[in-house]
């Protein structure tokens, strides 16, 4: 069963960037009724956003923790694509049913097409790269027992100034 937002069914796309992108099925409802279900919930602000040339209306959602931006389909759909991410909490104690919801949408695992990069051998990608695995630099850890402190203390070339006191 997946995740609802006010009875709205949600469906997570991807995460880049600490941002969550969703896409939110409308069903026969509108993206204006989905952002006025969402304001009369208690803890949430909701704004008109700009409109964004051949997509119409955006409303940003704000709740404690959370920003939530909405958008109309730009071939027209049934669904509504948002991009969810964290905000600065503030610091009264405020709970609202909604930042609850999407704190579980932000640690629910996100579905990541697979990359041309992750199916090639690491070999084949030390080779693009241009170093090998015989190279030390990215093999060096800190050996058990050493410390990280300097060998010498740090010094300034040239002394700083005492400040002088005015003669009485």
């Amino acid at each position: 069963m997946p995740p609802t937002i006010a009875g709205y069914p949600v469906t997570l796309q991807g995460m880049a960037g600490g941002m969550l992108s969703l896409r939110i099925s409308l069903g026969s409802a509108t993206l204006t009724d989905l952002a006025r279900t969402l304001a009369k919930l208690e803890g949430v602000r909701v704004t008109s956003g700009p409109s964004i040339a051949g997509r119409g209306d955006c409303f940003v959602v704000h709740c404690p923790g959370f920003k939530l931006v909405l958008s109309a389909d730009p071939q027209g759909g049934d669904f509504a694509p948002a991009l969810l991410s964290r905000a600065i909490e503030p610091t009264l104690a405020i709970t609202c049913e909604l930042a609850s919801v999407f704190a579980r949408l932000m640690k629910a695992p996100t579905v990541r097409p697979e990359r041309q990069a992750e199916a090639e051998p690491p070999a084949a990608i030390a080779d693009r790269s241009g170093w090998s695995r015989t190279s030390t630099l990215r093999r060096t850890s800190l050996q058990p027992g050493k410390t990280l402190a300097r060998k010498t203390p740090l010094t300034r070339k040239t002394p700083l100034s005492r400040g002088r006191l005015p003669k009485p």
